[in-house]
């Protein structure tokens, strides 16, 4: 089994493939890969696109965007071993790794035992999927998308949302998303009641007939109204009229709230995944 590391485009052609057996799972890696092969998400330089091969045959892969952690797709023990043995080789030490479970943990596991470092559980999420809404009732309001007059109140919300989210560790710079988005004019969506947006979700470019609802963010003052819910609910119901099959979405295992909301409206679990840390 052998880690081959690969541009852009050639992982796409071949890692594709792989990814797209298990489009739910995989979806952050596809749109990852779909946004920067259109030019939507500029590449670094930095990235890494790894492709794991037994005997010619694609069994796995994973994408380094620093200064997040590798992100893992599902991707068999075997081959979660060989990743934590490329990237103890071939990358400067990791503070960080992402994926769904079961790899993450072994990936984990055996980075730390090779780099003489501590792996410690970070954030446990879930994996939801969506093919058919039940939009909840009674909340005021209404979605539209957001337009380029949004974009100073979506960048703060963003802001905001990844302080939140990324808690005890620097927060994820979201700014080129809302960026990356604006243009398509229908991946960014605002909840508003008499003319005042109280929560956003965003949405993902479809791929492989699979839509992701991401960056969901109510400011403090507005919560416990319903709605998050209202705009997830438009949002996920605008990507299925669109064209997607599938919608997902991560919940925070450590939030029962947000896991609540999205089950009432229609998503069930699929698998868990998460981050593990990696300390000296």
């Amino acid at each position: 089994m052998r880690c081959l590391v690969e541009d852009l485009a050639a992982f796409a052609g071949r890692a594709g493939a792989w990814l797209c057996r298990e489009p739910v799972l995989h979806n952050v890696l596809l749109t990852l890969v779909a946004d920067r092969l259109s030019g939507d998400v500029p590449l670094s330089g930095a990235e890494r696109f790894v492709r794991v091969v037994d005997g010619g045959v694609t069994v796995g892969a994973a994408v380094w965007t620093p200064p997040r952690g590798p992100l893992l797709g599902a991707v068999p023990v075997a081959a979660a071993r060989s990743l934590a043995e490329h990237f103890v080789r071939a990358a400067p030490p990791l503070v960080e790794v992402h994926g769904p479970v079961p790899a993450i943990v072994e990936f984990a596991r055996r980075y730390a035992d090779r780099a003489g470092l501590l792996a410690v559980p970070g954030t446990a999420q879930r994996i939801f999927r969506l093919e058919t809404v039940r939009p909840p009732a009674g909340v005021p309001g209404h979605a539209r998308p957001a337009t380029a007059a949004d974009r100073d109140l979506l960048v703060a919300w963003a802001a905001a949302y990844a302080a939140e989210t990324t808690t005890g560790r620097p927060a994820v710079e979201l700014s080129g998303q809302v960026d990356a988005r604006l243009p398509h004019g229908d991946l960014l969506w605002l909840w508003e009641v008499a003319g005042t947006p109280v929560s956003m979700a965003w949405l993902s470019r479809q791929v492989a007939g699979v839509v992701r609802v991401s960056g969901v963010y109510t400011p403090p003052e507005h919560r416990g109204r319903g709605f998050a819910g209202g705009c997830v609910a438009h949002a996920s119901r605008y990507a299925l009229s669109a064209g997607a099959t599938t919608c997902t979405l991560y919940t925070d295992l450590a939030n029962p709230t947000s896991n609540h909301i999205y089950q009432a409206l229609g998503y069930a679990p699929v698998a868990d995944a998460g981050q593990w840390l990696l300390r000296a």
